[in-house]
């Protein structure tokens, strides 16, 4: 007994399916290797599969010839996708029977695949965001600078969403001030934004949204398309406004909920740069006058010794103690005392060059340290010095006359360490001292 034409292909149809399936590496290959099956069954060319759809790869897979005279034998719809079987009168009515299970097996085919797709985006994105949060621990368990986690927080912000421009401002009195600025493309930089009024607009806490917010737009300007407060708690350090991204997709849902994520991780970066410059200022910084205190003095010097030892230079220690400072707080008060020691040290920073360091090694003395300078080239800077306390004894008539004591050293050539250096200038400053005063003297072999 012969087995009918069409339960014999059947028969051969799931193994058949299940080898395109396992080899073919894209849907069109897929559709063209059920086609080829087909064709070896039923010894004809002429069949066509046609997909529509919006996910459709390809619109019709089979010869470019005889479509106009085709049949349709099968179809099913899956979502918004239709697949048909369409094949010669000859052999529609023996193709039929194979083709409906073949086109219902396609569609779970195509359907399970958009899922697949829709969930290896999913995966991509989570992928993505998790190496983002990685780099942001990485910067936050890192220590820099507060200008190096700016510049930090603004490439890494605008790399993540791919943007072709990004500003970071920060708050400055009554402005959001752009601090820092990258484009690839010729925008021009930014300009400031009031701070009240897009405090207003963008309260503390807010989320990441879309320039285009009413209210938002004009005061970030035309070609941002997004505004990321950086907030640490109640207080907001920055504002990122990023332009357009390279690949011209929109900022989505998913991209402004990671926007939000990694704000807060940049914010605490900010906090806590600005955090550790406060500390590293409070333990080199002498409260009273602002200048450094003895131990970043003895660092400094330490470090210009060693320099000078290195390229053989010269460097001079300057010591200067104020006369009869003690009579100013016994008359006066230690109120006095003070004001007066903050208008001296000011006018030591004002006549100190960019590459000298001066500070308050406490009480009423002082040390200058001058590189690349002679004791005797260091005399210009002494008469400068002297003018200007001449000048304070002008504005400031209670404290009466303002003058100093000075002893100088030479190093290395009087010293290779701090303590000798030190004890060189201070022997030379008592020297001034005891010649009577508003004197200068350089420290001798």
């Amino acid at each position: 007994m012969t087995v009918p034409p069409s339960t014999s292909l059947l028969s051969h149809l799931p193994s058949a399916f299940a080898a395109a399936c396992r080899s073919a590496r894209t849907d069109g290959e897929l559709f063209e290797r059920c086609r080829t099956f087909l064709v070896q069954r039923f010894l004809s060319e002429r069949i066509w599969f046609v997909i529509t759809g919006p996910a459709a790869p390809i619109p019709r897979v089979g010869p470019v010839d005889g479509y106009e005279q085709a049949v349709q034998v099968a179809k099913l719809s899956s979502g918004a996708t239709d697949v048909a079987v369409f094949a010669d009168p000859v052999i529609a009515g023996d193709l039929r029977g194979v083709a409906l299970p073949l086109v219902m097996a396609l569609s779970v085919v195509i359907e399970l695949r958009t899922i697949l797709i829709e969930r290896q985006a999913a995966l991509d994105d989570a992928g993505f965001q998790l190496r983002a949060l990685r780099q942001v621990a990485r910067l936050l368990s890192s220590v820099h600078s507060t200008e190096e986690t700016e510049q930090l927080v603004l490439d890494f912000m605008a790399e993540v969403f791919f943007a072709w421009w990004a500003c970071l401002y920060r708050p400055d009195g009554a402005h959001y001030h752009p601090k820092v600025y990258r484009s690839l493309n010729d925008r021009r930089r930014p300009a400031p934004i009031e701070r009240t009024t897009l405090d207003g607009k963008i309260p503390a806490g807010s989320a990441a949204l879309s320039a285009q917010e009413v209210g938002v737009a004009q005061l970030v300007g035309p070609g941002a398309e997004l505004v990321v407060p950086l907030d640490a708690g109640s207080e907001r350090m920055a504002v990122l406004v990023l332009g357009p991204r390279i690949s011209d997709k929109p900022y989505a849902r998913a991209e402004l909920e990671l926007a939000g994520t990694l704000s807060f991780a940049a914010a605490i970066a900010l906090k806590n740069s600005e955090l550790v410059e406060q500390l590293q200022s409070a333990a080199s910084t002498d409260e009273l006058t602002g200048l450094y205190n003895r131990r970043a003095l003895e660092e400094r010097l330490a470090a210009e010794i060693s320099r000078s030892l290195r390229h053989q230079l010269n460097t001079t220690a300057l010591l200067l103690d104020l006369d009869y400072f003690k009579k100013v707080n016994d008359d006066m008060g230690h109120a006095a005392g003070d004001r007066m020691l903050v208008e001296v040290a000011e006018v030591l920073r004002r006549e100190c060059r960019t590459l000298d360091v001066c500070g308050r090694l406490g009480g009423d003395e002082f040390l200058v340290i001058l590189p690349m300078t002679k004791p005797e080239e260091a005399m210009v800077f002494v008469s400068r010095v002297q003018s200007g306390l001449a000048r304070l004894e002008e504005l400031h008539t209670e404290f009466g006359r303002c003058t100093a004591s000075f002893g100088l050293a030479e190093c290395p050539r009087l010293g290779t360490s701090v303590t000798s250096v030190l004890a060189a200038a201070d022997a030379a400053l008592y020297r001034a001292k005891r010649s009577g005063r508003n004197a200068v003297a350089i420290a001798e072999d």
